[in-house]
């Protein structure tokens, strides 16, 4: 995944930097956005297609990226405008430790009932994301766009339980943004302003006692960037 990733980025960033320079063209800059993280978690216990347990939870947090992208505007003299680019979050995001207490029950006869507390936790990081925004250009110097893109990152699940082993590992998170914004040019800069939701695909941590956990992740943005214009 890392490779990919290089590979991707790299390609992206020489194609626009290997682009005439205009007023309107090749731009780079950084964002801060305010992101809702809605998980949707499930438990096999045994793994066999049947769901034991479940668990929704939201956390917020404010995030700070960079990115680079190229718009063509005006294309065919119509007032579209599209623009291909890439944003990386150079920082992790935590997904807060949830904790729950839980009783044991099983081998009673030999006492082995127990209680204690289940927690899980997550940490998302090294999270990419290249898109193209298709626009239109309302008047000289402000576009309205949409978004669609393809994010991927690592995800670090954490969890602790008296029903099955201890999980700490990592998987490959991808999953589809789409969303609307404004961006307003200014003398050799520009400001953009965009809400956006990105789904990704859910991803399954098994255990070495055979219990499938599985994360449905969802990430809802609003975003205010500002960029250079060359």
């Amino acid at each position: 995944m890392k490779k990919i990733k290089v590979i991707i980025f790299s390609l992206l960033s020489s194609i626009l930097l290997t682009q005439n320079s205009s007023a309107d063209g090749f731009g780079m800059g950084v964002t801060a956005s305010f992101a809702k993280l809605d998980v949707d978690g499930k438990e096999d216990v045994d793994n066999n297609g049947t769901t034991d347990a479940t668990k929704s939870v939201s956390d917020d947090v404010f995030v700070g990226s960079i990115f680079a992208e190229y718009t063509f505007e005006n294309l065919n003299s119509t007032g579209l405008a599209l623009t291909v680019g890439a944003d990386y979050i150079p920082v992790e995001a935590d997904i807060d430790k949830r904790s729950i207490t839980q009783s044991s029950l099983k081998a009673t006869a030999d006492g082995a009932a127990t209680s204690g507390t289940n927690s899980v936790e997550g940490t998302v990081k090294d999270h990419f994301t290249v898109y193209i925004q298709p626009g239109s250009m309302i008047n000289d110097s402000t576009m309205v766009y949409g978004t669609l893109g393809y994010a991927f990152a690592d995800l670090n699940g954490k969890s602790t339980s008296l029903t099955h082993t201890n999980i700490n590992e990592s998987k490959d998170l991808e999953g589809i943004k789409y969303g609307i914004g404004v961006k307003k040019y200014l003398t050799n800069a520009f400001v953009k302003f965009d809400i956006s939701k990105t789904d990704y695909d859910d991803v399954s941590f098994t255990t070495s006692n055979n219990t499938k956990a599985t994360a449905d992740l969802d990430v809802t943005m609003a975003s205010l960037s500002i960029g250079k214009q060359f």
